[in-house]
Parts: C-alpha cells; sequence; structure tokens
C-alpha cells in the first residue's frame, strides 16, 4: 500500500501470523516475520512492532532487547502478544523494552485503537523533544551545576511555592532531568491524579507499571530500572548509571527525599484546599445565621415599639377613666401613683430590650464583617 505507515508482526504461529496480517493490511504497510532472529536480519525502519514472547530461538524478550541495542531503534514502539496476562509477564515486558501490551485471543478493535494510538503517541512525543530540547538544557544548566545537593534545594525552594499538583509533578520532573535521568512522575490526591513524563503523558506500559509496584515497597529496582513510592507520589526511573554504583546510590538517595517532599506538599495541598472549602461552608452559614437574626431582630423591635404604644396609651386612658369613676381624694391619689410607677416599670423595661436589641445589632455587625471574610483561618 503506497503511502502506508509500515509495522512488522513478528509471529512463529502461521495461523496467528495470517489473522494479524488480515486485520492490519487494509490500514498499514505490513511485515511478517516468523521468528526474531528473522526480524532482527531486517535492516527496514517501522513505525510499530508487534511482537510474539513465546517462540523458538529468540524469544519476544531477547528480541526486543536486541532491537533496543540498535541506536536508531530505541523509540520505535513495541507491543508484546502474549497468551498469557500476569505482573510478572508485564514487568518482564516492561523490562525488556516494550511500550505495550497484548492479550490473546485479541480482539480487532482493541488491536486497531492500541496500534493507532501508540504510534501517535510517539510521533507526539518526537516532536516535543525536539522542541524541548534546546529549552530544557539551558534552563537545568544552572540547576546541573550545583550538584545534586543543588538540585534538592531547588526542588524544595520552589515545590514550597508551588500551588497545584501538576505543579509538584512538573518540579519533579525538572528535578531528574538536572540529574539527567528519564522516566516518569505519578501524583495523586484524593480528588486527581496526574502522570507525567519529560515528554507529556506517561506511555501505557509506565501507567501499568506504576500501577503494579505501588504496593512492592518504598523502593524496588530492577537493574537501571527503578521505583520509588510514597503513599501520593510515585517516581518510575529509566536509566540509572548502573555502571556507577556510588552515583546509583546518591541519586538513590536525594529521589528519595524529592519524593517524600513532594509527598508532605501535596499534604499541605490537599489541607489549603480543605480549609479553602471549609472557609466557604462558613461563609455561607454566616450568610444565613445574618439573615435569619436580621429577620429576628427586625420582628422583635417592630413588636417592642408596637407593645411599648399600646400599653402606655391603656395606661394613659386607665389614668384619665380613674378621674371619672367619683372615688375619693386618697382612693384616686393611690390609684394615680400604681399608674405613674407601672407607666416608669413599662419605660424601664423597654429601654433595656432597646438597649438589648443595640448589643444584638453590634453581633451582626461583627457577623457581617465575618461574611465579607474580614478574618484569616
Amino acid at each position: 500500500m503506497e503511502n502506508a505507515i509500515p509495522i512488522a508482526i513478528v509471529e512463529d504461529n502461521p495461523p496467528q501470523r495470517m489473522i494479524l496480517q488480515r486485520l492490519l493490511e487494509g490500514d498499514y504497510q505490513v511485515s511478517l516475520f516468523a521468528s526474531g532472529e528473522e526480524f532482527l536480519e531486517c535492516s527496514d525502519t517501522f513505525a510499530a512492532v508487534l511482537l510474539d514472547i513465546e517462540m523458538p530461538g529468540l524469544s519476544g524478550y531477547d528480541t526486543c532487547r536486541r532491537f533496543r541495542e540498535r541506536s536508531t531503534e530505541k523509540d520505535i514502539p513495541v507491543i508484546f502478544v502474549s497468551a498469557h496476562d500476569t505482573a510478572p509477564e508485564r514487568m518482564a515486558a516492561y523490562e525488556a523494552g516494550g511500550d505495550d501490551f497484548l492479550t490473546k485471543p485479541i480482539a480487532a478493535h482493541e488491536l486497531r485503537h492500541k496500534l493507532s494510538g501508540i504510534i501517535e503517541h510517539r510521533q507526539r512525543l518526537r516532536e516535543l523533544a525536539l522542541q524541548s530540547s534546546n529549552a530544557q538544557q539551558v534552563a537545568f544548566a544552572a540547576m546541573t551545576s550545583m550538584g545534586d545537593l543543588g538540585v534538592v534545594i531547588e526542588f524544595m525552594r520552589k515545590s514550597a511555592l508551588a500551588n497545584s499538583h501538576s505543579a509538584v509533578a512538573a518540579r519533579l520532573i525538572a528535578a531528574m532531568n538536572a540529574w539527567g535521568l528519564r522516566g516518569a512522575v505519578q501524583v495523586r490526591s484524593s480528588t486527581e491524579q496526574i502522570s507525567l513524563t519529560p515528554e507529556g503523558p506517561m506511555s501505557p506500559m509506565q501507567t501499568s507499571i506504576l500501577e503494579n509496584m505501588r504496593g512492592m515497597g518504598r523502593i524496588f529496582e530492577l537493574g537501571s530500572r527503578a521505583v520509588i513510592n510514597y503513599e501520593r507520589v510515585s517516581l518510575l526511573i529509566e536509566n540509572l548509571p548502573v555502571d556507577d554504583p556510588e552515583k546509583v546510590g546518591r541519586l538513590r538517595d536525594n529521589l528519595t527525599i524529592l519524593a517524600e517532599s513532594a509527598d508532605m506538599r501535596i499534604i499541605a495541598l490537599e489541607a489549603i484546599i480543605e480549609r479553602d472549602l471549609q472557609r466557604v461552608g462558613i461563609e455561607g452559614a454566616l450568610a444565613e445565621l445574618k439573615g435569619v437574626l436580621e429577620r429576628i431582630s427586625t420582628t422583635a423591635k417592630r413588636g417592642r415599639t408596637e407593645s411599648q404604644n399600646h400599653l402606655l396609651e391603656s395606661l394613659e386612658h386607665l389614668s384619665r377613666t380613674v378621674e371619672t369613676l367619683g372615688l375619693t381624694e386618697i382612693q384616686v391619689t393611690y390609684l394615680d401613683d400604681l399608674i405613674r410607677e407601672a407607666i416608669d416599670q413599662t419605660r424601664h423595661y423597654f429601654d433595656e430590650v432597646a438597649h438589648g436589641e443595640s448589643e444584638f445589632a453590634e453581633v451582626l455587625v461583627r457577623l457581617q464583617r465575618l461574611a465579607n471574610a474580614d478574618y484569616r483561618l
């Protein structure tokens, strides 16, 4: 097929090889190989490789390792195909240099989806790597010159100012780049999960490895690869300098410090988010309480005024009525004294009520300041 994307199928089983060819030849330029040895003898360039694991002679793992040793073939995606899907097999596929994993029997839609997705993903990574290469060299030159401790200090300084989970993940990637390390970072919180590599999102195989290794302990090493786990942070390193054990030891210690510091920053960010949520809740509750208290105050004030006027009018009417009852002077004087005392007591009572309303109004003012966020949590 003219201008079609070239892919290789390495499969020792003829019926399986034919099935894969029939599924893909309409969309790709397919080259078939019956063994790992035959595939490695070919000098053609492919956009992707489908590689069976269980083959006579060279296994799929060994074929992939030798394929990766070619300087021009290191970034070509390899999808392993196996009849078994276990964590050890996936780990072995990743360690051999695989990018994804398919289980037999293969569903046609899954095969096409994974193949097209991994080819597009690798092309995007190549473009991003080309665009960012010069910028990264300039950005990390000063940091690298400070040495390992300088990288750690710089990370702590900048991560302390990070105000999002993605910013913490980006600072981890920057620190790894400063040491010349390739790999991936995963930052987890109660609301989101950030997975990142220097080129962008993680590959399916990187994601699978981090998920499987999360429960394997604090540090897990396999040759040049290592995984460092904390509750909210995982680091995947793919190119430890195994020929320099002393440097590996320093990097392991420093990477552990980075991961622990990042984990603590994520805890702090979660506390800030929780505080902000509580603040929103408090503001809402204060606004609602303020409204209720204002309604109560208005109702009480109106009732006090009406009651005061009605009671005073009644007492004054009673005072005028006494004069028409034909009572003796002593009786009139006695009743007048009682009425005046009742009026004085009534006015004193309502004065106290008014004072209470004044204090109530001061409480409302303070609540208003709280509702307007004139406070700090």
